[in-house]
């Protein structure tokens, strides 16, 4: 019984021992001391030699014998010691001294010298490509990173030139640039910068001065205080802000929800352009959420006399910065030198964006240049005013003129109504704001004709005793007839003026080649722009006749079939007065003006100038120009309006006066145009007046002496 039990047991260890696979370097049981598995195995010894001897027969036979498991048993220890199984730390110890295992026993010291080199190739190309990174940004590229560090905590502000005033020639301003500010206010700033405070005290309760710091930033935050600085409801700014005690400061979503938004949530104005000082009163409460916007607006002392000539400001398109420059008039002629260059500085800014502090001057400040006119103040202020007492008393369309220095052609004052306040450009609309001396074009009519006479003059022909007869008043010329009011008989060049004959001037034209008139014409600048070179300003248009145009040859000696305009007119006669020299007009005081020429001999035009004296005087059409004490000479001219269906209109005209005084020897010459009147249709009684009232000034300002003895009361 004793011999099956062991017998038995054995069997079904053996059997579980075959049924599975060798350990391989898996320890499956928990490992017993050395000492205890040597007993172990002295004891299974010695059973093992007397269950031999007692069963020597079966043991031959059997398969599952003691000395077979034992040998089956050592077999697979020694196996699992080749494999590198961990039995036991003594069974280790060989394995690590005698045999390889684990990586080792799968390579040699080439396989460990081929993973070495590969490591440190790999650790090579990563220290260059670091380097190289490195070199990169801090040498070869440092300039744009360093650019675009810059750009987070700095930005360049432009500081605005200051504009050049415009001034007349007495150095009076006609045109200023008034430093003015704005001060704004943005609610969804403060009401940030409030709740970042509160959440600071909140969260530092171990920091009492801190809290104390925030306290204080707290109480200077009261509406109150912005609300009487900038005289406005504090009501209003409580609405605006909208600040909400009741939320989780520390809740950065509860935070950005209850901060101000939609229109105004910004931009709240609190004072809009006023003066530097008024501005300051706010902008230095140094308060949350509170903007300061500096900037320079035009200013014009003298508005509606100046405000074509001027022009305006206007904003310009192509700046970031919303700035402003001329738009018309001297304002755009001379917009680089009055604007000067605006400087560029780098600022320090904040997180919000909020300047700091001026790092330094990148580009200087240049202050634009004065612009110095030839205007006068005066005389242009009275020529306005008697330009709009005319125009409203003729009911006309508009009304201009101007005065020049005979001996330099400076323009005195040129001026034209309706005008507009340009302080206030919502007056000006595209009929007000041209300026109608320069820019249009009309046809003059018989201011024209002292240079038919002096192309009579000049062709040796004609003297000034030679005598045209105009019977019957009338000449037919290719089908059209051509009539003076009257019919004035036998006539001299004198009374031609005097009455204004066009059938003398007809046939003055017809008598001289095709080229004659228009030639003179063109001669004293008529077909050209004038010297001013005005922003607009019209050219005219002169066209010589053929031989065979003889209605064109004979319109053209009295003014129709051509385009003037008043300042070709003005420089005209400007030649004339001073004794046939052309002095180019000029409206820049002490500027280099083009040089003068003479056109024209001093005796044929001081005769012309002589001649011109009988339109003023009794028996002339311009009666109502001559001015006591002085001899006035001038030629007026009424010209029927073109029809934009055809031809020209019946019932509309056109109405210009020339003179120059005091005639003995000219100062000064005014011209002046009444367009479309409905008072009066003649300019002997709608422009000659206006002549006589600003001119009569003009003698007196510039102490000009007597020429002619006063009238008295008896006569």
């Amino acid at each position: 019984m004793s011999d099956k039990k062991p017998s038995s047991t054995n069997d079904k260890s053996s059997a579980k021992n075959t049924s599975k696979k060798p350990a391989s370097g898996k320890v499956i049981k928990p490992l017993r001391r050395a000492n205890a598995a040597k007993s172990a195995q002295a004891d299974s010894q010695s059973a093992t030699a007397k269950n031999t001897k007692s069963n020597s027969s079966k043991a031959d036979s059997s398969k599952n014998s003691p000395k077979k498991r034992s040998t089956t048993l050592f077999g697979r220890l020694k196996k699992s010691e080749k494999q590198g199984a961990y039995t036991s730390v003594k069974n280790r110890k060989k394995i690590a001294f005698n045999r390889a295992s684990g990586a080792s026993s799968r390579g040699g010291f080439e396989n460990d010298k081929n993973r070495f080199r590969t490591v440190w190739g790999v650790a090579i190309i990563m220290l260059v490509l670091l380097i190289s990174r490195a070199y990169y940004v801090q040498v070869a590229n440092a300039q744009f990173y360093q650019d675009k560090g810059d750009e987070l905590i700095t930005s360049v502000r432009t500081q605005k030139s200051y504009r050049g005033m415009i001034t007349d020639r007495n150095n009076l301003p006609l045109a200023v640039s008034a430093p003015l500010a704005t001060v704004s206010f943005s609610p969804h700033d403060y009401a940030r910068e409030y709740y970042e405070l509160k959440r600071v005290k909140l969260t530092n309760p171990e920091s009492p001065q801190l809290q104390a710091r925030m306290q204080n930033r707290l109480d200077n935050m009261d509406l109150t205080t912005l609300a009487a600085a900038a005289n406005i409801a504090v009501t209003e700014l409580q609405k605006a802000t909208a600040l909400d005690d009741s939320i989780d400061v520390t809740d950065e979503e509860a935070v950005k929800a209850a901060l101000p938004s939609g229109a105004g949530s910004h931009y709240l104005p609190l004072l809009n352009k006023v003066t530097p000082e008024i501005a300051q009163s706010v902008s230095s409460l140094d308060f949350p959420g509170v903007y300061e916007k500096n900037f320079f607006q035009r200013y014009y002392p003298q508005p509606q006399p100046n405000s074509q000539l001027l022009g305006f400001m206007g904003q310009n398109a192509n700046d970031p910065e919303g700035g402003y420059e001329g738009r018309a008039g001297i304002e755009r002629q001379y917009e680089k030198a009055l604007a000067g260059d605006d400087g560029k500085v780098l600022v320090l800014k904040d997180a919000k964006q909020n300047s700091l502090k001026e790092i330094k001057q990148l580009e200087p400040e240049i202050a634009g240049q004065n612009v110095a006119l030839t205007i006068d103040s005066r005389l242009q202020y009275l020529l306005y005013k008697e330009l709009e007492k005319a125009g409203r008393l003729q009911q006309a369309r508009w009304a201009t003129g101007m005065v020049v220095d005979v001996q330099n052609g400076e323009v005195l004052a040129l001026s034209t109504w309706p005008s507009f306040n340009s302080n206030n450009l919502n007056e000006m609309t595209g009929e007000n704001q041209r300026n109608r001396a320069v820019l249009d074009v009309f046809e003059p009519g018989s201011v024209m004709k002292p240079f038919t006479v002096a192309a009579a003059l000049d062709s040796g022909k004609y003297t000034s005793t030679s005598l045209i007869d105009t019977n019957p008043g009338s000449i037919r010329v290719r089908g059209y007839t051509i009539r003076d009011h009257d019919n004035l008989g036998i006539i001299n060049l004198a009374t031609l003026l005097q009455k204004s004959s066009n059938v003398a001037s007809t046939k003055i034209a017809l008598s001289l080649p095709p080229d004659a008139i228009t030639n003179m014409q063109k001669q004293f600048g008529f077909g050209t722009k004038t010297p001013l070179q005005f922003p607009g300003e019209g050219s005219g248009l002169v066209v010589t006749p053929k031989e065979k145009e003889t209605a064109r040859r004979a319109t053209v000696s009295y003014g129709y079939g051509l385009q003037v305009t008043l300042a070709q007119v003005a420089q005209a006669y400007s030649a004339l007065a001073a004794g046939g020299i052309m002095h180019p007009l000029s409206l820049i005081k002490n500027d280099k003006a083009a040089p003068s020429k003479r056109i024209m001999a001093q005796e044929q035009a001081m005769s012309i100038v002589q001649m011109l004296e009988a339109v003023t005087e009794q028996g002339g059409t311009a009666k109502a120009a001559a001015i006591d004490g002085y001899r006035v000479a001038g030629k007026t001219g009424t010209s029927r309006r073109i029809n934009p269906d055809g031809g020209y209109h019946t019932d509309q005209y056109r109405n210009v006066f020339a003179g120059m005084v005091p005639a003995s020897n000219p100062k000064l010459v005014g011209v002046i145009l009444i367009e479309d009147p409905r008072g009066q249709i003649y300019a002997g009684l709608t422009a000659a007046p206006v002549f006589h009232n600003v001119m009569k000034e003009a003698l007196r300002l510039y102490n000009v002496p007597l020429d002619k003895p006063l009238q008295t009361e008896e006569e």
